[in-house]
């Protein structure tokens, strides 16, 4: 890591700091999403840029509006981008477009089509880790992915009571910074077959 990386880290856990001890700052949702895009940085140069910048998107309806499905939907593509990734595969256009009938389905169903996602996302990086294909701190990503489990089945239990942001975020902010760094640790697999040499 460089001198950049670090300041990012520093800055993180300044924010984390933040955000875990001053939850009901009137700003604090501002303060979230800033950490959010500050995860955008590494994931430009060790994670999956595309994976991250829908993520920022999706946080910005979860956090900024009430279209709590169009988040849903987004993060729906982020696992999208992340299961391309390590499959080696590039989504194109016609993967948004496929999706789009999703935004129709009600949002429990939706998020029940994103935890299978997720699932799968999960299962692809822990087998491709039992095979020995990652780097060995490629398991600080799982534990990204661990936290991240975590975070959602706090959302999913705040959506049946009163939801707990401060715990939401103690869990959902070091997942995104762990997933930005290190899921380049993994390389993706090698394609089956080439059609074009």
């Amino acid at each position: 890591m460089d001198k950049t990386d670090y300041s990012v880290l520093v800055v993180f856990l300044f924010l984390y700091v933040f955000i875990t001890f001053c939850g009901q700052c009137p700003y604090i949702n501002a303060v979230r999403f800033s950490v959010i895009c500050l995860c955008l940085l590494p994931a430009m140069r060790y994670g999956v840029p595309m994976a991250a910048a829908f993520t920022l998107l999706s946080d910005g309806f979860l956090l900024f509006s009430s279209y709590e499905k169009m988040g849903v939907f987004f993060f729906c593509l982020v696992q999208l981008f992340y299961i391309s990734f390590f499959l080696d595969k590039r989504p194109s256009l016609w993967c948004f477009f496929f999706c789009l009938p999703l935004i129709l389905l009600p949002l429990p169903v939706l998020g029940g089509v994103y935890a299978l996602l997720f699932l799968l996302h999960a299962f692809i990086a822990f087998s491709l880790w039992k095979q020995k294909k990652a780097k060995p701190f490629f398991g600080l990503y799982l534990l990204g992915l661990f936290l991240f489990i975590c975070c959602d089945i706090s959302v999913a239990i705040g959506y049946f009571s009163a939801p707990n942001p401060i715990l939401i975020w103690i869990f959902y902010a070091p997942s995104q910074i762990l997933l930005a760094f290190t899921a380049k640790a993994l390389p993706p697999l090698p394609r089956p077959f080439v059609l074009y040499p």
